[in-house]
């Protein structure tokens, strides 16, 4: 497995609206540089030496990237992308009106997320956003779930599919890690493999333009999808945590 950690220390906010990006908590009391950290201390027990940590860089600081290979318990390395409001040709959002949310807009990510999977097609890629806190066991159930499945996997159960989802359906299914669910759509936090990504590689890099999640009601809808019930993973977000878990607990268990 190879797990790309996007890490970006200057989106302090949550949604990081263009102009509204204030220090202050995101969920539960907790500021973004104390997630980004237990976030990623959260993956740690799972891994093994076979797997591997890309830390996909825009805008860490030195100390938390040597904080991140000093805590890491897999083989490591850092992959540098530029923000979209410092480097050309990206300095500019092609359509800044219709497009607020500036800060999360990362075509470089996706086209070194292309890259890796064009190199790895039968490996399955993890992007992992900075702000998902994961259970113990985790990615033991990811990999075992993706030995009999080739879409996509989704380790957190976002409460909105049980509110704006107004259609309500999905399968069932039960499997040696426990019960699934499939899903419409996502954010980018998602496993599959590498050659499962390059059937979207277009939409992928429109997404990168536009930090838009929509490509993946085509995806899973071509591709399947699987959700763990209650999620293995949560968004820490007021509002957004995936439901049935005490999610302060599975916190407060994670040493550091």
């Amino acid at each position: 497995m190879k797990i790309l950690f996007r890490s970006n220390e200057s989106a302090l906010s949550a949604g990081s609206l263009q102009g509204t990006n204030e220090n202050k908590p995101r969920w539960n009391g907790k500021f973004k540089h104390e997630i980004l950290r237990k976030c990623f201390l959260s993956l740690q027990p799972d891994l093994t030496d076979d797997d591997e940590i890309i830390i996909v860089n825009d805008r860490t600081t030195d100390e938390t990237l040597k904080w991140f290979k000093d805590v890491a318990k897999c083989n490591i390395y850092v992959k540098d992308v530029p923000p979209i409001d410092v480097c050309p040709p990206y300095a500019k959002h092609p359509f800044p009106n219709l497009h607020p949310v500036n800060i999360n807009c990362c075509l470089p990510m996706m086209e070194f997320l292309l890259e890796i999977c064009k190199e790895n097609p039968e490996e399955i890629i993890y992007v992992c956003e900075d702000d998902y806190l994961h259970i113990p066991g985790a990615l033991s159930a990811m990999k075992n779930t993706m030995s009999r499945f080739d879409g996509f996997y989704i380790p957190y159960d976002y409460p909105d599919r049980y509110t704006i989802d107004t259609s309500r359906n999905c399968e069932l299914v039960y499997l040696p890690a426990g019960h699934y669910r499939t899903v419409p759509s996502s954010t980018l936090t998602m496993a599959t493999f590498g050659k499962t990504f390059m059937r979207f590689q277009m939409e992928l890099l429109r997404a990168g333009v536009f930090a838009d999640d929509t490509w993946t009601w085509k995806a899973f809808k071509l591709a399947g999808s699987l959700c763990p019930i209650p999620g293995h993973a949560t968004h820490l977000q007021e509002g957004l945590t995936s439901l049935g878990r005490n999610w302060e607990q599975v916190w407060n268990a994670i040493p550091g």
